[in-house]
């Protein structure tokens, strides 16, 4: 098929590449130190580290996938295109919605799991793996959704108009999912909020743990961003030359939310002396806070240490309880202590 030639303008595509490669690499930087300190120095990986590594894998495949569009000529007007180029980048278009999925619903997860980390008591943990179910059911019915969208599927990329079948309603299914996933977010940031209020941690650490998940605010304003910006992809006359804007918030998405995931993991950085003594010590039990302890003598002439433990009263005021000691780092990064009631 004949193609007309117009003037064709590459800034959005050359900022989409620009702030995608950028902020993919300042992800790529964060968990790998993230799993070098989880895996390697502390050896307390779990089951949040694993997921802000697919988070992050799946990341580097949106990013690669953008660079393949770019060769096959989307941002570029569709009077530029031939056929078979739009249907290449619609063919994108669907490999790329199916990889945001996995990637929002990897991140969540991974900070969901880590909220499991500090979980205090039997409720919030309740709370968590229900969150997480959510997130599961939300994440299977959107990929059926993506992949039944049209019957049959390739009519999704199709541009003959040659292939019989019918698509749903796929505004209305990205406006669904990017609203719902703005609730789950909203969610998500308020989940722990309650318990980290009750978390024996210095004051300092927690004004840090509210930072972190005050960025994490932040995240969810680029969602509601790119909520925007769907809905003026879909108003769009040219939905090839206009695609770039969705990706660039799509990315900005979830960079920001995998860094907020990874915050908290990365804490033992900025507690370098604590750091090095949790490599010396080779107990798996340790505290993430600073308690005083006493001496106390025992009955055969040995002597023994004891945590000194703030406990409330009715009326908030404070009194000391002993707790026998545990070895191990203080204040290396959020975990539940191990004693905790669950």
């Amino acid at each position: 098929m004949a193609t007309t030639t117009t003037n064709v303008d590459h800034t959005q595509m050359t900022i989409l590449l620009t702030v995608a490669t950028v902020m993919t690499g300042i992800s790529t930087v964060l968990v790998t130190i993230r799993a070098w300190l989880r895996f390697i120095a502390l050896k307390k990986q779990g089951t949040d580290d694993y997921m802000a590594i697919v988070g992050l894998l799946t990341i580097i495949g949106y990013l690669v996938t953008l660079y393949i569009g770019k060769t096959d000529g989307m941002g570029m007007p569709m009077a530029n295109l031939t056929d078979e180029q739009k249907e290449t980048i619609l063919k994108i278009v669907f490999a790329i919605e199916i990889i945001y999925y996995i990637i929002i619903t990897a991140v969540k997860s991974s900070i969901v799991f880590m909220y499991d980390r500090f979980a205090i008591s039997t409720t919030f943990k309740r709370l968590c793996i229900a969150t997480n179910i959510v997130l599961l059911v939300f994440f299977i019915c959107c990929i059926c959704v993506v992949v039944g969208q049209c019957r049959p599927l390739e009519l999704a990329w199709d541009t003959t108009r040659l292939v019989s079948g019918s698509c749903i309603n796929s505004t209305a299914f990205f406006y669904f999912t990017s609203a719902f996933g703005i609730l789950l977010d909203l969610w998500i940031l308020i989940l722990p909020i309650p318990t980290l209020k009750h978390l024996q941690i210095s004051v300092q650490s927690r004004r840090v743990l509210y930072g972190v998940f005050g960025v994490g605010g932040l995240a969810t304003a680029f969602s509601c961003a790119r909520l925007y910006s769907v809905h003026t992809y879909t108003l769009a006359t040219d939905p090839f030359r206009d695609s770039p804007l969705v990706n660039i918030w799509s990315m900005v998405e979830v960079n920001i939310a995998i860094w907020c995931a990874s915050a908290p993991a990365l804490k033992p950085l900025f507690t370098p002396r604590r750091f090095l003594e949790s490599q010396k010590n080779s107990s798996n039990n340790y505290q993430n806070f600073h308690i005083p302890t006493i001496s106390k003598k025992n009955l055969d002439g040995s002597t023994s240490q004891s945590h000194i433990i703030p406990m409330y009263s009715a009326d908030n005021s404070h009194t000391a309880s002993p707790r026998m000691s545990c070895q191990g780092t203080d204040d290396i990064e959020l975990e539940r202590p191990p004693n905790a009631h669950v």
